[in-house]
């Protein structure tokens, strides 16, 4: 499935793409859990008054956006509730992707608790990334461990909605570039990171059009970002990462280590999914609880460790 163009390819360039690694059929139940999570999220919204068509009728592809459009914010909560069902679990431990990352990282293999469901809903600036380095949003000295992100794509996408871009060999020198809080540039309530445009080289934007099911492989320190979703679907894709259970995670302190994936003295091991979500949904309730401000379910804004760290 992964050639050795491949693997040249991500350690000369900083990325690489596998085609077809899954197909439709693998994908489909990943996406009935998408169907599910926006379900829960309508019948909340809609007891709490948030809105008043749970639009009901609409498929995975355009419920979200339809929500979106009553209620903004919509996929925002969706992205940052951050809701792992069974399916994708066994998505992200597959063999499939565990067999190519291996190249980077190992016969020992752990999943990193930074994971996303990105709903990239259509014309909706809170959820277009800008360019970043994965590991800025990590404790420092973290762009060392080797993290390859898996960004996999839930229908073909292109420029017109929402693709990823990455600057091409951006990972060296193997460096942090500066990065800035996006609230500080005028966009409201935002989370992300970003770096500068004069700091991006553009003759060295690769636009990463894939099919779905394919997979984006990036390394931990090469500028990318995701363009706006011009199209009337909203783009479903996410993005998982990958490390030797040995190094250092930089996951900021207080909340859950990774969970191993597969151990090489252990052929028979299968990832503990049940113990790892109770500590994930633990950690999350202790951050809540620590907030200096308690706010609602359908408060968008939200805190993080690496708004504190580029907050200069």
């Amino acid at each position: 499935m992964i050639s050795q163009d491949h693997i040249d390819q991500y350690n000369n360039e900083g990325y690489t793409i596998v085609e077809n690694v899954f197909s439709k059929e693998e994908l489909n139940p990943i996406l009935n859990e998408f169907e599910d999570i926006v379900d829960e999220f309508a019948e909340r919204a809609f007891t709490a008054g948030k809105i008043s068509n749970k639009h009901e009728e609409k498929n995975v592809f355009k419920r979200l956006a339809a929500l979106e459009n009553d209620f903004p914010g919509s996929s925002v909560l969706i992205h940052h509730k951050g809701q792992l069902k069974p399916e994708l679990c066994k998505l992200w431990s597959s063999d499939k992707l565990l067999d190519i990352v291996e190249k980077w990282v190992g016969k020992d293999i752990s999943g990193h608790p930074v994971w996303n469901i990105r709903s990239k809903t259509p014309k909706t600036v809170r959820m277009t990334v800008p360019w970043h380095q994965d590991s800025a949003y990590l404790e420092e000295g973290a762009e060392k461990t080797t993290q390859p992100a898996a960004w996999i794509p839930f229908l073909d996408v292109d420029e017109k909605n929402g693709c990823m871009q990455v600057v091409k060999g951006g990972h060296n020198p193997a460096s942090m570039l500066e990065h800035k809080l996006e609230k500080k540039a005028g966009v409201k309530d935002s989370w992300y990171l970003y770096i500068e445009e004069k700091n991006i080289p553009s003759e060295k934007i690769i636009t990463c059009k894939m099919k779905a099911g394919s997979v984006l492989f990036l390394h931990q320190l090469i500028p990318h970002r995701s363009l706006e979703n011009y199209s009337e679907n909203v783009r479903w894709s996410v993005d998982l990462r990958f490390q030797n259970p040995n190094d250092k995670a930089g996951f900021h302190t207080g909340l859950i280590d990774p969970i191993i994936m597969r151990k090489s003295d252990d052929p028979e091991y299968k990832a503990d999914w049940t113990s790892w979500l109770e500590g994930h949904e633990e950690a999350q309730k202790n951050f809540r609880d620590t907030r200096s401000d308690k706010k609602d379910e359908f408060d968008s804004t939200l805190e993080g460790a690496w708004l504190k760290r580029w907050d200069k």
